[in-house]
């Protein structure tokens, strides 16, 4: 951090009512500039930002949604899982005793339906928030642990002191065996025989949902932090959130949506925070699953269920991303704005080392390389990419308001998020909660989707914006518009004092002229707009501001966008991956014309053409340290515009592997067969009980698909040979997790 020093002169001269002399009163001088350099190149790391990514929970009416141009309105959180549709009301669960109230204020909240209609006449895209738990609110006055029925408690509702917060009075036990029919009715999937009275339906609430979305995309959160509900939702859901649960109740409620809305697009498993990212509520329920972790568990079974089934469960993998901080109860204000303003590191930083120690301890997780650097959304994407290619990634709540939701850090750290979040390829977010209008962080969303009081915003295709200064102090962003003929950069001064001399170099783009638009402390409520000037490429930043340079010219049209599908993913140590660059618009031919890696990692193009209907291969052979190893492909299209892309390799611990038994056999047609694998964990992380190993055969029928491993490692199918005679070809697959590791059977019918 850069610590400005202050210079005080002092004079005398004049004259002084009590003295005859006169001392100035010192002055501050401004520090002297730092000098930042800035790579801006348009056609490096080229890819579209989502639209979606600019979204927020709860805004407070309609007018802040067209105003700030939030794009995503989530409709989440807590209250959303106990939402009873037909009458408005929901339960506060843990957040304030487990009390019935109505749901939201009106008119956006109260009536989901109404909702919907709202926010699309706003031009915002809702999401709502599908329950999953079985029960909803039966009323708005009612209360899950009354003192009456259930005795003292530890504390109770200041407004109504029969209400307790379940938990005795010994402020550790938590009261048991509750009747949920207390505050609640049950939810249920559909109409049934011998339905309870007050029952409310799923199938129903959705059909009457997917004719209120209209023409908007309808997204739906698979209910919101599944894997607390033993905490939050105790009164109704007093066991841990185990692995299996969280799996079947995601796939059923997933499937039966898209019955009652074919349109739905499904967001999960919407993971509430880090060590739950690793970890199920349940200690052992890890162990369980051959110390697996739970969302490359999860994702893993999702999808292997998927392929079974034939068709998508999952759209979009949703996780929360609360950036994890230290301590901060005995911090001084600087010291959390300092933090806030920092802190966003965790999302993408290889070589940020977490101050928090929800992250930096040892027993998270075992399979994942630098466990206390967070670098949280590549991590994250590169898993997803990893286990289930083509899905995207959303981050339906986050928040760095470390300094209070009004102070003018939460404007620039909230900055520094949508910059991140856009440049790091996230399909979907949303703030928690929407910015307060008046607060500056309000806007900060308008430096991305306002700026000027037009509805003008941010570039849509996300370019390479690289500086040499500390990323603590400043941070960089850049997007290029749709007519390739505005650049926006975003520059974040985060020093509280000294201002940044900023020396832009433009590659890629011929400028011709920019006009500034900045937030600063020194206007925390409004974004000051210049006028046109010529473009220059030295820019100066005042301390404690966001500028955006919005930059006129021209730049060259490639004939076809391409990326390297993926860009980021996961590889065992020793291991290989192959990616394969594909056009992603355009009809021209691009060839690849080079690639250059970190050294923990090799890469080899071993196709080098891309065309719309032939991708090209890129072959990473991993080293044997476990780590994050960054890499770059050029590629020149056939209008002579090259452009390069880059991405990253996480490399796991060395893959476990499978032995198998039954391989060779033979046998009459329509006869059975036993074939069985062992799981060998070796230096993988995991273990060898309770790990399912999928089987694909390309003939006859198995008698299982997904088969858990025994104590032994053992998993274990009949193959029940074809009618006729010929070959069958059995493959055996381990979890991605431990490396994803293969055996094949070669099965004879005579």
């Amino acid at each position: 951090m850069i610590i400005a020093s202050l210079s005080v002169g002092c004079g005398g001269g004049g004259g002084s009512a009590s003295s005859g002399n006169s001392i100035p009163t010192p002055t501050p001088m401004v520090p002297p500039a730092q000098t930042i350099h800035l790579s801006v190149n348009a056609l490096q790391d080229r890819h579209a930002i989502s639209s979606y990514v600019y979204g927020v929970n709860f805004p407070p009416d309609t007018n802040y949604v067209q105003d700030s141009g939030a794009t995503l309105v989530r409709w989440g959180g807590n209250a959303t899982s106990r939402y009873n549709w037909q009458n408005f009301d929901t339960n506060a669960a843990n957040d304030f005793y487990f009390v019935n109230r109505t749901m939201g204020t009106p008119p956006l909240y109260q009536d989901s339906l109404q909702f919907l209609s709202n926010i699309a006449s706003a031009g915002g895209d809702p999401i709502m928030t599908m329950p999953m738990l079985p029960w909803v609110a039966k009323d708005a006055t009612s209360a899950s642990f009354s003192v009456a029925k259930y005795g003292p408690q530890c504390k109770v509702n200041p407004f109504n002191i029969d209400q307790g917060n379940g938990v005795k009075t010994d402020c550790k036990t938590n009261i048991s065996g509750n009747d949920p029919t207390d505050a609640d009715v049950p939810l249920l999937d559909q109409p049934g025989n011998g339905d309870p009275a007050g029952s409310v339906y799923r199938n129903q609430w959705a059909a009457a949902l997917s004719t209120k979305f209209g023409v908007a995309p309808h997204f739906y959160d698979l209910d919101n932090e599944m894997d607390i509900w033993g905490g939050t939702h105790r009164d109704v859901h007093p066991a841990q959130s185990g692995y299996d649960e969280m799996r079947d109740t995601f796939l059923k409620e997933a499937r039966l949506l898209k019955t009652w809305d074919a349109n739905a697009i499904r967001f999960g498993p919407v993971s509430c925070c880090w060590y739950f990212y690793f970890n199920g509520a349940d200690s052992s329920d890890k162990a369980r699953h051959a110390g697996i972790d739970f969302l490359a568990w999860w994702l893993n079974e999702v999808m292997w269920a998927d392929s079974v089934a034939g068709s998508r469960s999952l759209d979009v993998f949703d996780f929360h991303a609360y950036p994890d901080a230290p301590d901060t109860s005995n911090f001084t204000l600087a010291q959390k704005q300092a933090l806030a303003l920092r802190i966003s590191r965790d999302y993408w930083d290889p070589t940020y080392v977490s101050e928090s120690a929800a992250i930096n301890q040892q027993f998270v997780t075992q399979l994942q390389p630098n466990r206390t650097i967070p670098f949280r959304i590549p991590r994250l994407r590169a898993l997803v990419n990893s286990i289930y290619p083509g899905t995207p990634v959303s981050i339906t709540e986050w928040n760095v308001a470390l300094a209070g939701e009004t102070d003018f850090s939460t404007a620039l750290a909230d900055a520094e998020a949508w910059g991140i979040l856009g440049r790091e390829r996230v399909y979907a977010s949303s703030r928690w909660t929407a910015a307060t209008p008046s607060a500056p962080a309000f806007q900060a969303l308008k430096l991305f989707r306002n700026y000027d009081g037009q509805h003008h915003g941010f570039g849509s295709m996300s370019i390479a914006a690289t500086h040499d200064g500390d990323p603590s102090l400043f941070s960089s962003f850049a997007g290029l518009d749709s007519t390739g003929t505005t650049i926006s950069v975003l520059l974040i001064n985060k020093n509280l004092q000294t201002p940044v001399a900023v020396q832009v170099n433009l590659s890629g783009f011929t400028p011709s002229q920019v006009t500034t638009y900045t937030l600063s402390s020194a206007n925390p409520t409004s974004i000051v707009a210049g006028s046109a000037q010529p473009w220059v490429s030295s820019q100066n930043i005042p301390p404690l501001s966001a500028t955006l340079l919005v930059i006129g010219g021209t730049t060259p049209q490639p004939a076809a966008e391409w990326d390297l599908n993926p860009d980021t993913t996961m590889c065992p140590a020793g291991g290989t991956v192959i990616l394969h660059p594909a056009i992603v618009s355009g009809a021209a031919k691009v060839t690849l014309t080079g690639q250059q890696s970190d050294s923990g990692i090799a890469t080899s193009l071993t196709q080098s053409t891309i065309t719309p209907v032939q991708n090209g291969a890129l072959t990473v052979t991993c080293g044997n340290s476990p780590g994050f190893y960054h890499y770059s492909v050029t590629g020149t299209d056939s209008s002579s515009v090259a452009q390069s892309q880059s991405g990253w390799i996480v490399v796991g611990n060395q893959a476990a592997t499978l032995t198998k038994t039954g391989d060779g056999q033979s046998g009459a047609p329509g006869s059975a067969l036993t074939l069985s694998v062992t799981l060998v964990p070796g230096i993988s992380g995991g273990t060898a009980q309770g790990a399912t190993i999928f089987f694909t055969s390309d003939n006859g029928s198995l008698s299982d698909r997904m088969v858990v491993t025994d104590a032994n490692g053992v998993a274990t199918v009949t193959l029940t040979l074809p009618a006729s005679a010929g070959q069958v070809h059995v493959l055996a697959e381990g979890p991605f997790a431990l490396g994803h590791p293969t055996a094949s059977f070669v099965l004879t019918a005579n």
